[in-house]
């Protein structure tokens, strides 16, 4: 009896992130990693250009890393089925229940590595960098600092304990440089849940800038109140519906 074993995948990619059992590809995708796999160049690390050998289990036996791009093999889609799971996406928050309770079904307790991916406007300058800011940071416009992957595309990687609610903009350095809705307007910040799985991935899209034209330029806020000016950060983002 022959007994017939399955073919090997292997793909080319660049990597966003190596952590213990788990590599992070650009694409947003994470797979696990084997125990006993082989590494080989290089230490792993973000941009870091992988050639990536997948069991029929779906998980890396053997990982070529080099600071080099390799010539293209593969095709990502042949492994997409192996992605570690991720969670499922946040329901319209026009249409989802004002409870404040979006993230009630996670067991809290452990930490998840969440992948953030934003596509900026095209006519975001090339030199400028882009952050996401949250509530949990104070609002603080260089909270998270993201990486460019392209010219429209940034993204970076937290690790947050699941069941966490975090109201998150996208920014380019000050509250000045946020986010606008696709009417130009004021954008309301989006809800950021995290489950309870491995990973997860949460895509946005940045549709204008507040300062794209001088119409849109908030008001710079004082340093502190005073009697004159209770209320000195008058552009803090409003709160998510889903939170009210």
């Amino acid at each position: 009896m022959i007994k017939i074993f399955a073919a090997l995948i292997v793909v080319t990619a660049q990597l966003l992130d190596f952590e213990k059992n788990l590599v992070f590809f650009t694409s947003g995708d994470a797979f696990r990693v084997a125990s006993n796999a082989r590494i080989a160049g290089p230490a792993p690390a973000a941009r870091r250009y992988v050639r990536a050998t997948f069991d029929d289990a779906g998980r890396v036996v053997e990982l070529d890393v080099s600071l080099k791009k390799f010539p293209a093999q593969g095709d990502l889609a042949d492994v997409h089925r192996f992605a570690v799971a991720m969670s499922a996406p946040v329901p319209n928050p026009d249409l989802a229940p004002k409870t404040g309770a979006a993230c009630a079904h996670a067991r809290a307790g452990r930490f998840v590595t969440v992948s953030i991916s934003v596509q900026v406007p095209p006519a975001t300058p090339l030199t400028d960098t882009v952050y996401m800011t949250s509530d949990q940071s104070g609002w603080n416009a260089q909270a998270y600092r993201m990486d460019r992957i392209d010219p429209q595309h940034y993204r970076t990687q937290v690790r947050l304990q699941s069941g966490t609610q975090m109201q998150v903009l996208f920014d380019r350095g000050s509250l000045q440089s946020v986010e606008a809705a696709p009417n130009g307007i004021e954008e309301k910040p989006h809800l950021l849940c995290v489950g309870d799985e491995d990973a997860q991935a949460f895509t946005r899209t940045v549709y204008h800038w507040i300062d794209e034209n001088s119409g849109g330029l908030q008001t710079v806020p004082q340093a502190l109140p005073t009697p004159y000016n209770a209320v000195p950060f008058p552009n803090l983002p409003t709160p998510h519906p889903a939170l009210h």
